[in-house]
């Protein structure tokens, strides 16, 4: 089996994670080749990571979504690569369990740029962080993750979770990990101001979709619907063959709201699943309202 086979068999996590690892891997390399041959002037930092001086950031827009796929070198921090890559497996997994994978990538990569965005105003509108804007870049998931994390709390804040520590195990609930997360990210302001601002601008967007899904409106949509036109760009087009009798072949948007319709129902499966192998394991008073009634309601349909 090939590398590419085995990458396709990834969760949408896995996947993510996936290629991180992999440009990791090779801007270490580079690093190696350019300490090797002492190649001056190409540090792949200039060119991937996001700089906070506007000017900079003109002449580099592309850094608005290469910065979130790029982290520290093997001899500064190991640790920001290895963190981040757990916290977006854990909590992407969790995530798809309430949702689809398409919702999944919008809550990711527009959590990133919305982060990115959030990490440029604040350095750009404060005369605080006027001279630290001047040698300041971003990069690393963090911002996209917290992102995930927050949304994640905010849906589901009191789902809990334990925490195997050395001699116990502590029960936390998803708000308070969330705050938790934040707060020992916030204690660290002094030596990474500008990857705090980038956790609080993806905290403040995970919060606001999971506000926003609670009224039925999913902020990830426009970006969905952007992915999916760039996408059929580079699609080669049907050709049309010429039928006699028989129904008509439908047409791009009716494909699209099947598709959609075919990820609900996917989605809603799962979820049904889980609720009944939690029914097999704990029984059905284990089971939230919620739960519950999405159980009923499912039944119902069958009927």
């Amino acid at each position: 089996m090939s590398l590419f086979d085995s990458y396709k068999k990834l969760s949408l996590p896995g996947k993510i994670i996936a290629i991180n690892v992999t440009v990791w891997v090779i801007t270490q390399l580079w690093r190696l080749i350019v300490l090797l041959f002492v190649i001056n002037g190409y540090d792949w930092q200039d060119f991937l990571a996001l700089h906070s001086n506007l000017r900079d950031f003109w002449l580099t827009p592309w850094t608005l979504v290469t910065y979130m796929w790029v982290h520290a070198d093997l001899g500064v921090n190991l640790f920001h690569l290895v963190f981040n890559m757990l916290w977006l497996w854990w909590f992407g997994q969790y995530f798809l369990r309430w949702h689809t994978g398409r919702q999944f990538l919008g809550v990711y990569l527009v959590g990133g740029i919305f982060a990115g965005l959030f990490f440029l105003w604040v350095y750009n509108a404060f005369p605080y962080f006027a001279l630290d804007r001047q040698y300041t870049s971003l990069i690393g998931a963090s911002g996209a993750i917290f992102g995930l994390v927050t949304a994640v709390a905010v849906a589901r804040p009191d789902d809990q979770i334990r925490l195997n520590l050395i001699f116990t195990v502590f029960p936390l609930t998803m708000k308070w990990l969330a705050v938790l997360a934040l707060g020992i990210s916030i204690l660290n302001i002094s030596t990474n101001t500008g990857g705090i601002v980038c956790h609080i601008g993806g905290a403040v967007w995970g919060a606001l979709y999971a506000l926003f899904e609670r009224r039925g409106v999913d902020l990830t949509g426009w970006f969905n619907r952007v992915a999916d036109w760039v996408t059929n760009l580079f699609k080669p087009s049907p050709r049309l063959k010429a039928t006699r009798g028989g129904a008509r072949a439908p047409f791009p948007g009716e494909r699209d709201r099947d598709t959609d319709y075919n990820a609900r129902k996917r989605a809603r499966q799962e979820q049904i699943d889980r609720i009944l192998e939690k029914i097999s394991q704990n029984g059905y008073d284990a089971l939230t309202a919620e739960e519950k009634q999405l159980l009923f309601d499912a039944s119902k349909k069958k009927h």
